[in-house]
């Protein structure tokens, strides 16, 4: 069984809800090994500055992680992690994150024109041209983001099973075999993310179709991520993840990778 996760967060993130002392005993208590607290920073247009994001709130991250590892040092590895949203639009401060000692850059899109998927409610009129939207802005992160893996690459089909809306996913195979091709090509792999499993729908992100896509055109690197907000869902849907990831004939990578 896989016993790293890649991708969980602590209270630091606006929308974590435990921290990171009580995600760690957690994960200890779930059989994991190690852990990578991925705790959010996004970018935005026209230089607009996130309300919680800056330099005091790296800081205060590091704090809280260092205090961690010597708490579980020899039960549990913690690496350094962000889930750095967006990261093509704002070169500076993409920059000044990636000045920190992270050892693992999550790259993800949450937000089109500053509003967070969550926070839009699809329709069957309006999915195409959302969809459509944000594709566009993961295939710029793709090739002029920082990351060192994509996270949950088709994230807008956790938004359509959240409003009931149909995703049809062979729509955009063309624009997923680009993303693909961007990551591969420099060096960079991608997150198998199992946050809709148990929630919205059965699946990871992504699932089959697109993990079966990436090994066809030569990708290796594979991250298994809960996106873990709670103590209880670290870990959560990982032996389904393995067995996809498996099937896919990928094997999953070391973070130090």
């Amino acid at each position: 069984m896989i016993t790293c996760d890649h991708h969980i967060h602590s209270s630091i993130s606006p929308d974590g809800k435990a921290s990171m002392e009580e995600m760690c005993e957690a994960a200890i208590g779930k059989g994991m090994k190690e852990v990578a607290f991925t705790d959010h920073y996004e970018c935005y247009y026209g230089g607009i500055r996130g309300r919680y994001f800056d330099r005091d709130y790296l800081k205060r991250y590091f704090r809280e992680l260092e205090k961690c590892r010597q708490k579980y040092d020899g039960r549990l590895v913690i690496r350094a992690g962000v889930e750095l949203g967006q990261s093509h639009l704002d070169n500076s401060e993409a920059e000044m994150v990636r000045g920190f000692p992270f050892d693992y850059i999550l790259g993800s899109v949450h937000k089109l024109g500053n509003v967070d998927l969550a926070w839009i409610r699809l329709t069957d009129k309006n999915v195409q041209g959302i969809a459509d939207t944000y594709y566009a802005e993961m295939e710029r992160l793709s090739m002029y983001g920082i990351y060192d893996c994509l996270g949950h690459l088709d994230y807008i089909k956790k938004h359509c099973a959240r409003c009931g809306v149909p995703y049809e996913e062979e729509r955009y195979f063309g624009i997923m075999e680009k993303i693909l091709r961007n990551v591969i090509c420099r060096g960079k792999g991608i997150e198998v993310n199992t946050a809709c499993m148990g929630t919205v729908l059965e699946e990871t992100m992504p699932d089959m179709p697109v993990l079966k896509l990436y090994r066809e055109l030569g990708g290796k690197i594979v991250k298994t991520g809960s996106d873990a907000h709670t103590p209880e869902r670290i870990g959560y849907g990982f032996e389904k993840a393995e067995e996809r990831i498996k099937r896919s004939l990928i094997l999953v990578s070391d973070l130090n990778e």
